[in-house]
């Protein structure tokens, strides 16, 4: 029986994301340069370097003014920032210069919809094979395939650290290792990923954000709620039920 449910599951994930998927291309996509490297391998590294205002930004402070912290389990921890704070970190990613690189690589425009903050720690030998913070290969499959994530380092993320692992389009396995101001854009419902485990005595120390395309660029009012909560799934449904602001 739960063979029969989990198959209704992946029909109904591959029916809405191809629906949705079809109907952002036609009413919300403006005309891009189809070969750039982002919609070719379905990630994009953008390294402290850049001369984008955001690659400069540090957010490690993050891991010292939270409003509360809580294990979401016992191999890792949330930390709920302030209303004050989320807003403040938000307005600082979400310039118009950053607005119009991401516009300029996907054609879309979109609404901030999930924040998480979170620390990942190592895994035992005898529950590595649980799933635990979605540490084992798998796709965002209740999602458009436009939907856009961001990962900001708030810590050096070396190999020992627990990466993200991600096979791109190319069916090249990448890992997400980068320094304060590296920012990591991913389009998981395209490239199939994990969490990576960290080594005894190591952490993971991630910001992830969910995008998804959107008329103009709208930041979801319940961003701060979200936080306590799982990430969202259909969220061109659920969102038809909350209430979204214009960013810019």
């Amino acid at each position: 029986m739960n063979f029969f449910y989990k198959q209704i599951y992946e029909i109904a994930c591959l029916f809405y994301s191809q629906v949705c998927t079809s109907l952002e291309n036609y009413f919300l996509r403006g005309n891009i340069k189809s070969k750039l490297p982002f919609e070719r391998d379905g990630f994009l590294k953008i390294t402290s370097k850049s001369e984008l205002n955001i690659s400069k930004l540090r957010f490690d402070f993050v891991l010292n003014d939270y409003e509360l912290s809580f294990n979401s389990n016992k191999y890792q921890k949330k930390f709920i920032l302030s209303q004050e704070n989320l807003n403040s970190i938000i307005k600082l990613i979400f310039d118009k210069q950053f607005c119009k690189f991401l516009t300029s690589l996907t054609g879309f425009k979109y609404s901030i919809d999930f924040f998480g903050a979170y620390q990942n720690f190592p895994i035992t030998q005898e529950d590595i094979d649980q799933a635990w913070y979605a540490n084992h290969y798998h796709l965002d499959k209740p999602n458009s395939r436009n939907m856009l994530k961001i990962f900001i380092p708030m810590s050096e993320i070396g190999m020992n650290d627990g990466p993200l692992e991600l096979i791109d389009i190319k069916q090249k396995i990448q890992y997400l290792v980068g320094d304060l101001g590296d920012i990591f854009l991913c389009k998981l419902n395209v490239c199939s990923h994990k969490a990576g485990v960290p080594k005894d005595g190591n952490k993971t120390n991630l910001i992830m954000m969910q995008l998804n395309p959107s008329r103009k660029w709208f930041l979801n009012t319940n961003l701060y709620q979200r936080q306590f909560k799982r990430e969202p799934k259909f969220t061109a449904l659920t969102n038809k039920f909350v209430r979204r602001k214009l960013l810019n």
